[in-house]
């Protein structure tokens, strides 16, 4: 894969752009935020992966995140690596569309695997697919309703694709976590927001021939009526 890496720290960068090397990824490196942004706007993004770092001497990580997604038409997977390790931190950073988050000191080995991890979520995200009224459309991080496009965001779309992937089972809130946002063990209410969101955007309801249920203390369960 070929990735961007933003990281003011010079040590840092080498260190990981020399691991990501070892296993033939190339790397652009940026040191501010905003030769980032001006790389995104200047030309047609040639990435992969992308990895951030949150403090930075221009810009927030969570800045340089929303520039991102508001700028790729195709999802592209984004790998936060930061000191910050309050669980507020975390959960803002991934509500805002990072996929994964690591906190710093990190090992090589845990890097690389979720580095590839990445990848090969979004390889098995590239076949459209038809369920009911909805037609899912990777490439483009999108749902049609009956033809029309939901207002989703990225996250959106990963959580709705899951839960459309694993229609009739009971998920429960840590296997989301888990499996969409490469997470576990927080206690936090992502899951609830995110899923109320594509019930609305998405007109899930039994009209449609679906219903997202709630099972108290456990999870969710997509069912198809």
């Amino acid at each position: 894969m070929h990735l961007w890496l933003l990281e003011d720290d010079p040590a840092q960068a080498q260190l990981l752009m020399g691991w990501l090397q070892t296993t033939e990824h190339t790397v652009r490196h940026f040191d501010r935020g905003q030769s980032l942004i001006e790389a995104l706007n200047t030309s047609k993004p040639d990435f992969d992966l992308v990895v951030l770092d949150w403090e930075l001497p221009d810009a927030t990580g969570i800045e340089v995140l929303h520039q991102i997604r508001d700028q790729i038409q195709w999802h592209v997977p984004i790998l936060f690596v930061t000191q910050r390790e309050a669980e507020s931190d975390i959960i803002n950073a991934l509500a805002s569309g990072a996929d994964d988050y690591m906190i710093k000191q990190i090992n090589q080995g845990e890097f690389l695997a979720r580095i590839n991890a990445l990848g090969r979520r979004l390889a098995n995200q590239e076949l459209e697919f038809e369920i009911g009224v909805y037609h899912f459309k990777p490439q483009s991080q999108s749902v049609l309703l009956n033809g029309e496009p939901c207002d989703l965001t990225s996250k959106d779309f990963e959580l709705a694709w899951y839960l459309f992937r694993h229609i009739g089972r009971l998920l429960s809130r840590d296997q989301l976590l888990r499996d969409v946002w490469g997470v576990s063990g927080l206690n936090t209410r992502t899951v609830d927001v995110h899923v109320s969101r594509i019930r609305k955007r998405m007109n899930i309801n039994p009209e449609q021939g679906f219903r997202i249920k709630t099972i108290y203390q456990h999870g969710y369960r997509l069912e198809q009526l």
